[in-house]
């Protein structure tokens, strides 16, 4: 499988990842499932594992930490906080390592940053950057990172603020049509060496019927990988099988996929750029204007 560099933390991954958030029961996958398809995804080249503590409560992470125990070193977990503050987001952290059975992780995002207001809490004095650039002192974490869902401008005036490690984002074919992080954040977060992840590959599910071509469409992005979420073996297979025979879209091809999608682009199809989550309408911000930005750093 082919191999991209990971910004400025020294590595590459491989351009398929897992996003760990259907390895719960509430999607259909039990435990034992959720082991066998994370050892089938490391057998297979897997080795990047996105998770949260948000994921069912931490089921997600308890199931990543039952194969951490084994396989630890093969293993680059990202988990997240959400909470706003210093010591809220370092009690997230703490019990996330205990959850995983590891006394680090190589990386903690700051989780779904969504507005500004957020932004601030959470980069202000006594937020949860603090805790995390403590932990990083300590060993604890490796790399900052943050995720954003629904507004590119708002991870925009975050990587003007801070020098995060690497960015998650949503990249699905249905995300090219509004507030694109593909047009409005990514530029300006490879100008400065991030590392890049792409989430929502299949739209929650939207895409679920056309997903060699969703999963092609965002590969070809200039991200290092994404990470699919599944709840079955097959459906791990299947996608890694796509990234080890990967081919860009050709202009003609990535038209026709739209043409076929567009009807899809609306609130109900995709929760996390609806307001609240509501799918009724889309989110509230003002449209960008004068971008500024700077090089590599």
């Amino acid at each position: 499988m082919e191999k991209r560099p990971f910004g400025k933390t020294g590595v590459e991954l491989p351009i398929l990842s897992l996003g760990c958030q259907r390895l719960v029961d509430e999607e259909g996958c039990s435990q034992d499932q959720a082991v066998a398809i994370l050892e089938e995804a490391l057998k297979r080249g897997v080795c990047y594992f996105d998770t949260a503590p948000a994921y069912s409560e931490g089921e997600s992470e308890r199931r990543v930490g039952l194969v951490a125990a084994k396989r630890r070193t093969d293993m680059w977990i990202a988990t997240k906080v959400n909470k706003t503050t210093r010591d809220g987001a370092r009690r997230q952290l703490e019990a996330s390592l205990d959850r995983l059975q590891t006394d680090h992780v190589e990386e903690v995002r700051l989780h779904n940053v969504f507005s500004f207001d957020q932004l601030d809490a959470m980069t202000g004095k006594d937020g949860a950057l603090q805790a995390l650039i403590e932990a990083r002192d300590e060993g604890l974490i490796r790399f900052i990172s943050i995720s954003g869902h629904a507004n590119p401008q708002v991870l925009l005036e975050a990587i003007r603020r801070f020098p995060f490690d690497t960015a998650l984002c949503a990249v699905s074919a249905l995300d090219h049509f509004i507030y694109s992080f593909a047009e409005e954040f990514l530029p300006f977060a490879l100008q400065k060496c991030m590392g890049i992840v792409g989430m929502k590959v299949l739209g929650c599910k939207a895409l679920a019927t056309d997903w060699q071509r969703a999963l092609r469409y965002s590969i070809g992005l200039p991200v290092t990988t994404v990470i699919p979420g599944c709840s079955t073996i097959e459906q791990l297979d299947g996608n890694i099988d796509v990234a080890e025979n990967f081919v860009p879209m050709t202009s003609v091809e990535r038209l026709a996929f739209f043409r076929d999608i567009l009807p899809m682009v609306t609130p109900q199809n995709m929760p996390w750029k609806s307001k609240d989550w509501g799918r009724k309408e889309w989110i509230e911000r003002k449209e960008p204007f004068g971008l500024t930005h700077t090089g590599c750093q």
